[in-house]
C-alpha cells in the first residue's frame, strides 16, 4: 500500500511540474479515441474521415478550452451524417444547439459527457460514465449523461442504417429515411431504460458518497455498481430486450475496477485518525468530523558523483 501511495506522489508531482505538457496530452489521446470511434461507427469517405484529418483535427482541439473541444467533435457527427442525409443532418444540428445551450451556459464542464458517454458505450465500458458523475459531479450531471446518451443512441442507429439512408435509388426519399431513423430512435425502449439506470445510479452515488459515514467512497461504488448492474438486468428482462447479459457482466466489474482506480487518486483518506469536534458562536453549535489525507512523501534519490582520481600516498618518487 505504501508503495502505491509513493506511486500516485510522483505521478501528482509529475503532473505538476509538467502539467503544460500533459494536458494537452491528455486531451490529443481522449479526442484521437473519440474521433477515430465515430470513423468507424460510420465507415463513410469524406473529407473529416480521413486519418490525416483525424490525426490533425486531434492536434489542434488538444490546445482549445473544452467548450470548443466539443463543439468541434459535434460538428465532425454532423458532417458525417451530412453525407448521408441533409434533412437528419439539419435535426441533429439543432438538438445538439439546444444541448450545447444549456451545457455552456450552467454547466461548460459537464459537456464533456457529450463526447465521453458515446465514446465509453463504444468501448463497452459504459457503466463507468454514471459512476464516475455521481462521484465528481453534482446532481445536474443526470442531465448532461442523458443527452451523452441520446447522442450515443443517435449515432449507432443512424450507422445500422446508413445504407438505406445513402441509397436514394430505391424510391424513398432522404425525408422519409430521416423519419424512419427519428422513428427507430424514440421507439428505442433499451435507449429509455440506459437512460433511467444512468440516473438512478448517479442520485445514488451521488448521496451516497456526501454521507458523513467511514469509506462513504467506496461504499458509493460498490452500491451504484450493483445498483445499476440490477437494473440493467431486471429491465431487459423485464422488457424482454436483447441484451447481452455477459457483457453487461464485464462492463459493470471492468467499470468498478477503473472508478475504484480513479477514488485512489481522487479521495484517499485514512479513517482510523478521524477526528470530531465542536464549537460554537453566538447562532449555532458545530459539530465537525475531520478525516485527514494520506499524503506520503515520495523519498526523492540524490546522486552524488565521487572524484576517482585520488591522490596515492606513500608511493615512492621516481627521478
Amino acid at each position: 500500500m505504501v508503495k502505491l501511495l509513493e506511486f500516485k506522489e510522483k505521478l501528482k508531482n509529475f503532473y505538476a511540474e509538467h502539467e503544460i505538457y500533459m494536458r494537452p496530452i491528455l486531451k490529443f489521446i481522449i479526442l484521437f479515441v473519440a474521433l477515430v470511434t465515430i470513423k468507424l461507427q460510420f465507415d463513410i469517405k469524406n473529407v473529416v474521415s480521413s486519418w490525416v484529418i483525424i490525426l490533425g483535427m486531434s492536434v489542434v482541439f488538444a490546445f482549445l478550452p473544452w467548450a470548443l473541444i466539443v463543439a468541434g467533435v459535434m460538428a465532425v457527427v454532423i458532417l458525417d451524417i451530412l453525407s448521408l442525409s441533409l434533412e437528419l443532418a439539419a435535426l441533429v444540428f439543432m438538438l445538439i444547439s439546444i444541448m450545447m445551450i444549456l451545457f455552456f451556459r450552467f454547466a461548460p464542464e459537464q459537456g464533456l459527457f457529450l463526447v465521453l458517454v458515446p465514446v465509453a458505450f463504444f468501448l463497452k465500458i459504459p457503466y463507468i460514465i454514471p459512476l464516475t458523475a455521481g462521484l465528481l459531479f453534482a446532481p445536474t450531471a443526470v442531465v448532461s449523461v442523458t443527452f451523452g446518451t441520446l447522442i450515443y443512441y443517435l449515432i449507432s442507429v443512424i450507422s445500422k442504417h446508413k445504407e438505406a439512408l445513402s441509397n436514394i435509388s430505391l424510391g424513398e426519399s432522404t425525408t422519409t429515411g430521416s423519419f424512419a431513423v427519428v422513428n427507430l430512435l424514440t421507439h428505442n425502449i433499451e435507449m429509455y431504460l440506459v437512460m433511467v439506470a444512468f440516473a438512478v445510479t448517479i442520485l445514488v452515488v451521488y448521496f451516497v458518497r456526501r454521507l458523513s459515514i467511514n469509506n462513504a467512497w467506496p461504499i458509493a461504488i460498490i452500491s451504484g455498481g450493483v445498483l445499476d448492474f440490477v437494473l440493467m438486468l431486471v429491465g431487459s428482462f423485464v422488457l424482454k430486450l436483447d441484451y447481452s447479459n455477459m457483457q453487461l457482466i464485464v462492463g459493470t466489474v471492468v467499470s468498478l475496477i477503473l472508478t475504484y482506480i480513479l477514488h485512489f487518486f481522487v479521495f484517499s483518506v485514512d479513517y482510523s485518525r478521524t477526528e470530531h469536534t465542536q464549537f460554537e458562536d453566538d447562532e449555532y453549535y458545530y459539530y465537525v468530523k475531520a478525516v485527514p489525507k494520506i499524503n506520503v512523501i515520495a523519498p526523492e534519490m540524490n546522486v552524488k558523483r565521487i572524484n576517482a582520481q585520488r591522490k596515492k600516498k606513500n608511493m615512492p618518487k621516481t627521478k
